[in-house]
């Protein structure tokens, strides 16, 4: 079951996901390893040892961390390298999409990504298609270390052009953003 939830959710790429080492340091091969096995532990557990219920899967108040996981989410009172079942409690963070495996597979090296995250949604959990983008589409805004990552992509629904497609992934992508605007963490 949890290399199913890699499949479906897409986030077995999270093993080759590359990362800049001086915007992610703590990006290695062992942390890779580490989010996909969170995500494949949590799955199984839900099916088979919790309620077995879909809205589990996203609503779920814990995960399975160990040290280096609980790290990266900001948690304490985890050490070792065993997943052990820990509340998210305080990290902003439920069910499966706020798995770091999830948010670093839709995410670029150097920034997340809401438009990714956002058809992943459309796509895989709610069946939408959506047109492939023309030829002259655009490209990623330029980071500003000043500017939400809202106001980054607002040109996407401000243009008519974008409009069309970006009206139904943006806002959904923006959901994994922090109250401040942010993207979470896990790039």
């Amino acid at each position: 079951m949890g290399e199913f939830a890699l499949q479906w959710l897409g986030v077995e790429r999270v093993a080759t996901a590359d990362k800049r080492q001086d915007l992610f340091p703590a990006w290695t091969p062992a942390l890779r390893q580490d989010l996909a096995d969170e995500t494949r532990r949590f799955f199984s557990h839900v099916v088979f040892d919790g309620s077995g219920q879909l809205g589990e899967l996203f609503t779920a108040d814990y995960s399975f961390l160990n040290e280096s996981l609980a790290k990266l989410y900001g948690l304490s009172g985890v050490s070792g390298g065993a997943l052990q079942r820990r509340s998210y409690a305080g990290s902003g963070r439920s069910g499966l999409l706020g798995h770091g495996s999830l948010l670093a597979s839709y995410a670029h090296s150097d920034q997340t990504s809401p438009i990714r995250r956002g058809l992943l949604v459309r796509r895989t959990l709610l069946c939408q298609e959506l047109p492939t983008p023309p030829p002259n589409a655009g490209s990623i805004p330029s980071v500003d270390a000043t500017a939400t990552t809202r106001e980054r992509f607002r040109q996407h629904t401000a243009n008519p052009f974008c409009k069309g497609c970006h009206q139904y992934i943006d806002g959904v992508g923006f959901g994994f953003a922090d109250p401040g605007g942010r993207m979470v963490a896990s790039g």
